[in-house]
């Protein structure tokens, strides 16, 4: 095995330095990102991570950019030359892999913009993710009776458009929504699930006005705002939000009691350790799926880069056989959790 390391941001200035230090929490964001704009803060080591049962050293380490997901996206030039640092820290500690966690995927291309980068080989994390959130839409619409209308909105992104081929190749027993900004890539979509299995049955929105009809509605966005709200959903649906940062908000359960919110993408690891402050807003043994990528491809070995841009089937296929080899450490689908609390 070799070592690994995962890039995160922060969430928000104030929730996450807040956690560290109460009264920074006070601060509101616009003030933290006025004042950071131009200053070129380092990363750093944010946590050790383990993750087998008795290891006594570091397996891997969580490295923060010390920047809002926000302000990534508002100064993507800028934290381009950070993201190169932290690869950087990532090699001096002796990791060989790199995971990009949340936007720093996005600002990245899904890892195009580095993955020329002589330090240490990179992965988006996105192919293990797809596959964490297919297994997981399958079983939803198990649950539902008769014929379900599943949303998919971001639908044309790296892990959406991966999430709707699965679909398409391993399950048609559901009518489809494909929601994303650009239509014609949404067409081509839609014409390629078509081609996998003819069975396939989706229509392609622009709005969310259409994620109404939908009974499981999957949040699939790289977006840095709270775009789903109590008005989109019909009676009683489920929504999966594999975001972040997120895009549903703890208030949408107080406005709407008959709608069930699970968290996306999370994994079961079960011996996994981080510090407590590097947990990253989970419970002690859950992973996110990009995470878990960068740990697989670590744990087998792997050379070279993994999920560049958009993942492919082939890689989904890779990274589930990695799954089946380790699933002694766990890596299967979490239990079901809604905001951060057990279902």
């Amino acid at each position: 095995m070799q070592k690994f390391a995962f890039l995160v941001h922060l969430r928000s200035y104030a929730k996450d330095l807040g956690r560290v230090v109460p009264p920074l929490g006070w601060i509101p964001d616009s003030a933290y990102r006025y004042a950071l704009r131009n200053r070129p803060l380092p990363p750093i080591v944010w946590s050790n991570v383990t993750l087998t049962k008795d290891s006594t050293e570091p397996e891997g380490y969580i490295i923060m950019l010390p920047y809002s997901g926000r302000q990534l996206l508002e100064q993507q030039k800028t934290m381009l030359p950070r993201v190169r640092q932290a690869m950087e820290l990532a090699a001096s500690k002796g990791a060989g892999i790199m995971g990009l966690g949340a936007f720093s995927s996005s600002i990245t291309m899904g890892g195009k913009l580095i993955a020329d980068n002589p330090h240490l080989s990179v992965t988006n994390g996105n192919a293990y993710t797809s596959v964490i959130t297919h297994t997981k839409i399958v079983n939803l619409i198990k649950k539902v009776p008769g014929r379900p209308v599943v949303a998919l909105v971001g639908a044309t992104g790296s892990v959406g458009a991966l999430v709707c081929l699965l679909l398409a190749r391993h399950h048609a027993e559901a009518d489809y929504i494909l929601v994303a900004r650009n239509e014609r890539r949404l067409r081509k979509l839609a014409d390629e699930m078509k081609t996998i299995n003819d069975k396939v049955v989706s229509v392609v929105s622009m709005s969310m006005q259409e994620v109404i009809h939908a009974d499981i509605v999957v949040l699939l966005t790289s977006s840095a705002d709270c775009i789903l709200h109590a008005g989109h959903l019909k009676a009683n649906a489920i929504v999966l939000d594999d975001t972040q940062p997120r895009n549903s908000d703890p208030v949408l359960l107080k406005q709407r009691p008959d709608v069930t919110v699970i968290d996306g993408g999370l994994v079961k690891i079960t011996h996994l350790k981080t510090n407590k402050i590097g947990r990253l807003g989970l419970p002690p043994g859950i992973s996110f799926a990009c995470l878990a990528e960068t740990m697989l491809l670590a744990k087998a070995g792997y050379k070279g880069n993994f999920s560049i841009g958009n993942p492919t089937l082939d890689q989904a296929e890779f990274i589930s056989e990695l799954a089946d080899r380790f699933a002694h450490l766990g890596f299967g689908i979490a239990p079901d959790h809604s905001f951060g609390m057990p279902l």
